[in-house]
């Protein structure tokens, strides 16, 4: 028999794009860097993405009824043919689908693994009511291993699960052609370009954002300038576009396709993200800014200190809070050594979240071995 007959098969389900997200970006990721290493094993995919922006993420709905289907068809299909699974899943995937694949990973005895995107597993499992409680945790436990992104995620899930949780934080690809910090110094006296990339909607902070450029303006701030970039979503369209029209200090740039984001940051001096998202866990375009060598103004908010240690390599802020995101912004604008020693150490930061070092971590607690990184699961935080 061929080699390649008798390498070992890893079934992973998960979001690729479209629709361009957090999310579907990451996976796309880790399908592409495994599947570089095809002389150690097979990787068979199976592609949970609805293809189009959720509004709200309603559990029972047809069209996750239909999807559902299309997901059991397929990962029935597959299972027996493959050694490990893995499933890539957010909050409601975790508890609406995973107890049923889980269940068919038992029974055709396979090894099962789950890697939840985002932060908030901790507040979304603590909410529930306590039958579905029971079966989210009931389930997680059963699972060979949980695979989170954050610390708050891990020391929440080690006390409920036991050892069976690992940590493995966010990533994104890092250019090597880089040897050195990309961004051309800033001076006093030159326009501060800002940019914000990300779903243009409330939660994100999209409106505290213009409504901070607005107070900006009005304080005579007037060579501060943001390009906004991101899809736009239903619920924010309308009243994103009256706004945007009051604030002339800030323009619509349109959607990013994944790979021209890094090299598009390379042209401002600092991301501005001021969102209040519930689901933020490791902010994938906050890992961006560190492989583009810019600072960032971003919240206190759940896990994004995990990134962005305050006047080190961004600057963080009360989350909803305009007058402060201003405040924040006249501060690197007023002090540009500050800005390029945040630019340089985010930028000395960022081999911690290259995926080509990250994704074989993901894959260590299935035993499978795509490279010999020199990082173990706590070195990735060092």
């Amino acid at each position: 028999m061929a080699k390649k007959d008798i390498l070992p098969r890893i079934l992973v389900v998960g979001p690729l794009p479209p629709p361009v997200s957090g999310t579907g970006v990451s996976f796309q990721l880790f399908c592409n860097e495994v599947q570089r290493h095809t002389e150690t094993h097979h990787l068979e995919i199976i592609d949970s993405s609805p293809k189009y922006l959720k509004e709200k993420n309603s559990i029972i709905s047809l069209s996750n009824y239909r999807q559902s289907l299309r997901i059991y068809k397929q990962f029935c299909q597959k299972v027996t043919t493959v050694d490990q699974v893995l499933l890539f899943g957010s909050n409601g995937f975790v508890l609406l689908m995973v107890p049923i694949l889980l269940t068919i990973t038992k029974i055709a005895r396979k090894p099962c693994y789950v890697r939840v995107f985002g932060g908030s597993l901790d507040q979304f499992t603590d909410e529930l009511r306590p039958m579905f409680r029971w079966l989210l945790l009931f389930t997680l436990r059963h699972a060979d291993g949980l695979i989170v992104q954050t610390k708050r995620l891990y020391n929440h899930f080690l006390t409920l699960i036991g050892p069976s949780v690992y940590l493995v934080p966010g990533y994104r690809s890092m250019d090597f052609s880089k040897n050195g910090s990309p961004r051309p110094l800033t001076k006093a006296g030159d326009n501060l370009r800002l940019a914000f990339v990300g779903i243009v909607k409330a939660e994100k902070g999209i409106f505290v954002l213009l409504e901070s450029l607005r107070q900006l303006t009005l304080s005579g701030n007037e060579s501060i300038n943001c390009d906004i970039f991101g899809l736009i979503s239903e619920s924010s369209a309308t009243q994103f576009e009256a706004e945007l029209a009051q604030t002339k200090n800030a323009t619509y740039g349109g959607v990013l396709s994944p790979e021209m984001v890094v090299p598009k940051l390379r042209n401002y001096d600092a991301l501005v993200l001021p969102t209040f998202y519930d689901g933020e866990g490791h902010p994938g375009v906050l890992i961006e800014a560190m492989m583009a060598g810019i600072p960032v103004i971003t919240t206190k908010f759940r896990s994004i200190p995990e990134l962005v240690e305050d006047r080190a390599n961004g600057l963080l802020v009360a989350p909803g809070d305009a007058k402060s995101l201003a405040a924040a912004i006249k501060t690197i604008d007023k002090d540009r050594q500050l800005l390029v020693e945040m630019g340089k150490r985010n930028w000395e930061r960022r081999t911690r979240y290259d995926a080509r070092r990250v994704i074989p971590l993901i894959l260590q607690p299935l035993g499978v071995n795509i490279q010999a990184p020199s990082t173990s699961l706590v070195e990735a935080y060092q």
